[in-house]
This record gives C-alpha cells, structure tokens and sequence, in this order.
C-alpha cells in the first residue's frame, strides 16, 4: 500500500509540475475552488473540463476508487493527496511571482 501511496504522491507531483507554471493565478484559483467544494467528486463534476481540470479530475478519481472501492491504499491517502495539491497550486503561484 505504502509504494502505491507513493507512486500517487510523485504522480501528483508530475502533474503538478507540468500544469502549475501554465496557469494563472485566475486558474490557480480555480483549480483550487474546485476541489474545495469537493467540485470534482463523483456528481458533481463539470461537465467538459478543460484538460488541466480533466488530468487532475482522473487522478483524484482513480486515487478515490483505489482507496475506497479496492482498498488498495490506506485510510486517508486521497485526503492526503488533496492536501498536496492544494500546497502544490499555491507553492506554484509564489514560484510564478517575480
């Protein structure tokens, strides 16, 4: 469980690292309303995503079904990734500041 918990962590840390420098603060924002709301959990996602929104709503989507329908991660790991993401979006708004 534990190096598939951290396979997701540094997957979540690519996808970071290749959206987060492309998107304004305005998305940044966005992105991160979004989850707050739990915007993106089954029935309440948007309806066409764009594809930064859709490449984050898979992940979280296949991190949720590992962790509650397989159970193949342990209690708490999506919770854990959330929080991630959400330092991930606001340490890449204070690297794209001058």
């Amino acid at each position: 469980m534990a190096d598939r918990a951290d396979e997701l962590r540094l997957g979540l840390a690519g996808l970071l690292a290749e959206h987060c420098p492309n998107l304004s603060d305005g998305e940044r924002a966005e992105l991160a309303d979004l989850e707050e709301r739990g915007g993106w959990r089954p029935g309440r996602r948007p309806m066409r995503p764009d594809p930064v929104t859709r490449a984050f709503l898979d992940f979280f989507d296949g991190a949720e079904q590992e962790e509650l329908a397989y159970g193949s991660l342990a209690p708490g790991t999506t919770e854990e990734l959330r929080v991630l993401f959400r330092e991930g979006l606001s340490a890449g708004a204070h690297s794209s500041q001058p």
